[in-house]
């Protein structure tokens, strides 16, 4: 059993990092010197088996969820951020529809969103090139936590 976290973290925000959420073939691509972890872990379980293979294809969720949106089908794929108090996201077939690169801008900042159809990712940069930190999520776990959000909408090609 884990030992209850004392109060001094209460009401403590943490940062949210950048982070890539991408095929292991695009990542072994642009990294190939990644090192892997062994899958000789001491459990009997097949890694190389997705135990939520097919769920993404199912409107069907886990669990329940109370604000609900059925603009997209529940697990269509997002990236979604949040800037000071104002929320965007950027559903992927909507991403897919326009060239790989889109300029918005959120909260007063110009941002650049770049989409990688072929490896179902992207990611979101400040005018500098920093990467802003994202969440990749399914549409209904995004809309469940931010109902108000503004949703990107592409201007077809």
């Amino acid at each position: 059993m884990r030992k209850a976290v004392s109060g001094k973290m209460k009401g403590t925000s943490l940062d949210q990092l950048a982070l890539t959420h991408t095929s292991w073939r695009d990542w072994r691509e642009r990294h190939p010197d990644t090192l892997v972890l062994s899958t000789d872990t001491g459990h009997a379980r097949n890694y190389n088996r997705n135990p939520y293979s097919g769920y993404e294809s199912t409107p069907k969720v886990f669990f329940p969820v109370s604000n609900k949106n059925s603009k997209y089908h529940p697990k269509e794929l997002v990236m979604g951020l949040k800037i000071g108090e104002k929320t965007k996201v950027y559903p992927f077939a909507e991403l897919s529809k326009g060239p790989s690169v889109v300029n918005d801008r959120v909260a007063g900042q110009l941002l650049r969103i770049e989409f990688d159809a072929r490896n179902r990712n992207g990611r979101i940069v400040d005018q500098q090139g920093k990467e802003i930190p994202a969440t990749i999520a399914y549409w209904f776990a995004w809309i469940a936590f931010h109902p108000d959000t503004e949703v990107f909408e592409a201007v077809p090609k």
